[in-house]
């Protein structure tokens, strides 16, 4: 075997070790992604994203790998979520706390629903996620509104739409 044979051999076994690393990667991808505001477009809009307090993200898998999607108000992660249920396996769903501004569980939230007017979003939906079910009774009485948890508030939102 010569040196030239030796050396293409290293390069595709790099390669395909190099692919293998990669696809793990992909496959074990979890947790909620980074936010680069200013940067990341909404999946659902197209925004940009410009602040983190009503941002929520979707960790899913399409097509065998999983990928991160970024919106840039709950309400677009809602209409994303109810337009793709058959194209998109949802693996993990985050919202960030409107007070402290942390990723957290969707299913952990309590969800405050108001008009837009008075709690503006970014789309408008005046839907804003705490961590903790006190915190969201405060903000209910400053804003109005209603306290929702995840499956009513995407009830309320599918017959909203």
């Amino acid at each position: 075997m010569n040196l030239f044979n030796v050396k293409v051999i290293a390069l595709v076994i790099t390669g395909a070790s190099l692919a293998s690393v990669d696809g793990c990667d992909q496959s074990s991808l979890s947790g909620p992604p980074v936010l680069r505001l200013g940067r990341d477009e909404c999946g659902e809009c197209g925004m940009l994203i410009s602040e983190d307090r009503c941002s929520s993200a979707l960790l899913i898998e399409r097509n065998g790998a999983r990928e991160h999607v970024a919106f840039d108000d709950i309400g677009c992660m809602l209409d994303y979520q109810s337009r793709r249920v058959s194209e998109t396996r949802v693996i993990e769903a985050y919202a960030h706390d409107y007070s402290s501004r942390q990723w957290m569980r969707v299913e952990a939230a309590t969800f405050v629903r108001s008009t837009g007017d008075v709690v503006q979003t970014p789309m408008g939906s005046g839907i804003v996620a705490f961590a903790n079910h006190t915190a969201a009774v405060e903000a209910q009485k400053k804003l109005g509104g209603e306290i929702m948890n995840l499956n009513d508030l995407t009830e309320a939102r599918r017959k909203q739409r």
